[in-house]
């Protein structure tokens, strides 16, 4: 579809990314999807039960996206604790014990793993690797997902598996800016503060500023309440957005919100206003979990998209088609074509390697 022929409602469903947590897409998500030709969706272990079946999901999503704009197909594939990956596939070890080697052959090789796997399967998108610090053990939202205690390792052992979803022509997503670390709650269930802004200035930062100096795609801003910025969390807080990412660091790749569903960034306004905010805030996509009779609230969110600055509309949009261009997205079925025994044993091997330099230091 050439840009100029777009609505304006068109576009803005390209801004929209649906996480879909359950077994089957019922008839109303279908109806959503095709009626509304949004940007994306999100897969989540609930979805399929096998590789095989993984792929059948994904390819369904491709024939409803009656749309020529191809949808992101987008997942957590972290490794370790955070794995979308169905039972039939090991679990490979954790990004903080993958660091722990000190290896980067090691490390290189678990990329190459994950990101030939979910090139096989589909998906198109990664919400990976996280970019965050972790001090202690005491920080269970991020914990083992990080790959160090220092912006150093993060960036030695992190920023390796940004550049080989690229390779394998996967969007990754590097997360949660500006740093989940320097706060120990959990985003998920409560309101993360970060109070010490020099050192979230001089350390957590870092990594995502030497992503974008290395031509990360996409930025996912993590629900962080910062000191000096008001109670808004940075997801949907246009001065921490415009202050670093956009005046700083001068970055104009994609801005994804973390999922607005997530109670750290429910205030008291509802989750259409929380779109909008996002969206002013500077967000090019909005991430959504989609919960039953939703379609009533996106139908009065595309009546209202007038309280949105119609350059902001256009700006995102064409950002997320030159990326969809830029990596080639397409609808076209995808043909699975594994040998799962033989990867299997790639990553028991690893694993292996793995935990026998983590007991012995």
């Amino acid at each position: 579809m050439n840009f100029n022929e777009m609505s304006l409602n068109q576009k803005f469903a390209q801004m929209i990314m649906i996480g879909l947590d359950f077994y089957d897409l019922d008839d109303e998500v279908i109806k959503f999807i095709k009626e509304y030709k949004i940007g994306g969706v999100v897969l989540y272990k609930k979805n399929y039960t096998s590789i095989e079946s993984m792929t059948t999901f994904i390819n369904k999503l491709k024939k409803i996206n009656e749309n020529n704009i191809p949808l992101f197909i987008a997942i957590d594939q972290e490794n370790g604790r955070v794995n979308r990956f169905p039972k039939e596939i090991p679990t490979i070890y954790s990004p903080l014990k993958q660091a722990y080697t000190r290896d980067l052959k090691i490390i290189n090789t678990v990329n190459d793993i994950t990101s030939y796997l979910l090139k096989s399967v589909g998906v198109n998108m990664n919400f990976a690797p996280c970019l965050d610090i972790v001090r202690s053990e005491k920080n269970k939202a991020i914990g083992n997902r990080s790959y160090g205690s220092t912006f150093e390792d993060v960036c030695l052992y992190g920023i390796p598996f940004m550049e080989n979803m690229k390779k394998h022509n996967i969007i990754s997503v590097v997360k949660h800016f500006p740093g989940h670390g320097a706060s120990n709650k959990d985003s998920h269930l409560l309101k993360p503060e970060i109070k010490d802004l020099k050192t979230l200035e001089k350390e957590d930062i870092i990594p995502f500023e030497y992503a974008i100096k290395k031509g990360v795609d996409a930025i996912m801003v993590g629900h962080l309440i910062i000191k000096g910025y008001g109670l808004k969390p940075a997801s949907i807080n246009k001065n921490i957005i415009d202050d670093y990412l956009i005046n700083r660091y001068n970055y104009n790749g994609l801005i994804i919100s973390d999922d607005i569903r997530m109670n750290a960034s429910r205030d008291f306004t509802g989750l259409k206003r929380r779109i909008f905010n996002a969206i002013n805030a500077g967000n090019d996509i909005v991430m959504i979990k989609y919960k039953k009779n939703d379609i009533k609230m996106y139908k009065k969110l595309f009546k209202n998209i007038n309280k949105i600055n119609p350059e902001i509309i256009n700006n995102s949009s064409k950002k997320i088609l030159d990326i969809k261009n830029k990596y080639n997205l397409t609808n076209k079925e995808n043909i699975l074509n594994i040998d799962i025994n033989k990867v299997n044993e790639k990553i028991k091997e690893i694993n292996k390697i793995i935990i026998d330099i983590y007991n012995n230091k």
